[in-house]
């Protein structure tokens, strides 16, 4: 690549938006998918964007819609990356985590198990993204912050505490054993004799008598004790803080879950092990494949001529004969696409309108 190019592309991945969409998350990729074409249906629903979406369908979109569909795709593809974000954080240790620390939302648990309380709860992550923003918001919210606070604070901790280990010869299971002695005066005895361990760096420029001598009660063995106590102190509160954060999602999950229709019929469903019936879920491709088969239309016309004599008929009657037709296919198509989701409802207008186009053309 010349010196040119370079500099060009250089400044180009500075623009924004330069980098195309994540694979699956541009509009096209969308709509020929099901379960994605269904819930950005579903955000279009949600915000009246009826229209938008006919035009979509019929292939006739306005100048203004490529600005719209764009601002429709970014809030979506938004909302599919942190309901996966909140998806990869639901571990099997994290929600016992949760529960022990709300007894609500433990109940849950106690009911479904770990497992399939996971497998109810992210099946309707993102869903409830776009239909029950609010909950799902309060989630995320919550998810956000332990991950910040255990990627932060909390790692930071652990990584102090385990540097004054490793810098006076303490392994961690050792000072954790001494934590765990409840008798004060005990652990008080046990810190101080690591605490009189020789520090690493110092044992290097040491012989074998001088390193016998050093921790038998200098300046230095007490700032070691000191680090060793205040450690302790660290560790208790980081504890507390996560027990807390864990606190707080158990709360939400346990809100969302219990507040929320599909949420529940996801937890009765993985209680009986038995699909729970829900609104059918047709994407745009299916949705535009099974509102309208011009083939089965055909098939059904040559069926209803036989069928009249169509043939014999004189013209009044054979007017009558497609009238008829018509207003069958009407009630046929509109029964076909009603209750399947958003984009059969869509579709149902341009049906009609296909099908009346289509009287003149029978013959």
């Amino acid at each position: 690549m010349g010196i040119l190019d370079s500099l060009r592309k250089s400044r180009e991945e500075k623009k924004e938006h330069a980098t195309p969409p994540p694979q699956g998350h541009t509009l096209a990729q969308v709509l020929q998918d099901k379960n994605k074409s269904h819930l950005f249906g579903k955000l279009l629903e949600r915000d009246g964007d009826q229209e938008l979406a006919s035009r979509l369908a019929e292939g006739k979109l306005e100048e203004s819609d490529i600005a719209l569909l764009e601002e429709k795709r970014l809030i979506f593809s938004e909302k599919i990356i942190q309901a996966e974000k909140i998806e990869k954080l639901l571990t099997k240790e994290n929600i016992i985590d949760f529960a022990r620390n709300h007894p609500e939302f433990e109940k849950i648990i106690n009911l479904l198990g770990p497992e399939k309380a996971i497998k109810a709860i992210q099946g309707q992550l993102r869903e409830i993204s776009i239909t029950d923003e609010s909950r799902f918001n309060g989630i995320l919210s919550a998810m956000e912050t332990l991950d910040s606070y255990k990627k932060g604070e909390y790692k930071t901790v652990n990584d102090e505490v385990e540097k004054i280990c490793k810098d006076n010869n303490i392994s961690p299971q050792e000072y954790l054993a001494v934590l765990a002695i409840e008798d004060p005066i005990e652990k008080d005895k046990k810190l101080r004799e690591l605490a009189s361990r020789v520090p690493s760096e110092l044992r290097k420029t040491m012989n074998w008598l001088s390193r016998g001598m050093v921790g038998k009660g200098g300046t230095f063995n007490e700032d070691v004790l000191r680090g060793l106590q205040s450690s302790e102190n660290s560790l208790e509160n980081s504890i507390a803080q996560l027990d807390l954060l864990h606190q707080d999602i158990g709360a939400v999950l346990f809100y969302s879950v219990s507040g929320n229709d599909n949420m529940r019929n996801a937890l009765a469903g993985e209680l009986t092990n038995e699909k729970v019936q829900e609104e059918p879920k047709s994407g745009f491709k299916e949705a535009k494949k099974e509102a309208f088969d011009e083939a089965e239309f055909e098939e059904e016309w040559e069926n209803k001529k036989r069928y009249t004599n169509y043939e014999r008929l004189s013209d009044a009657e054979r007017e009558h004969v497609k009238q008829t037709f018509i207003d069958d296919a009407h009630t046929y198509y509109m029964k076909k696409n009603s209750g399947k989701g958003f984009w059969h409802n869509v579709l149902i207008t341009l049906t009609e309108t296909l099908i009346n186009s289509k009287k003149d053309k029978l013959n």
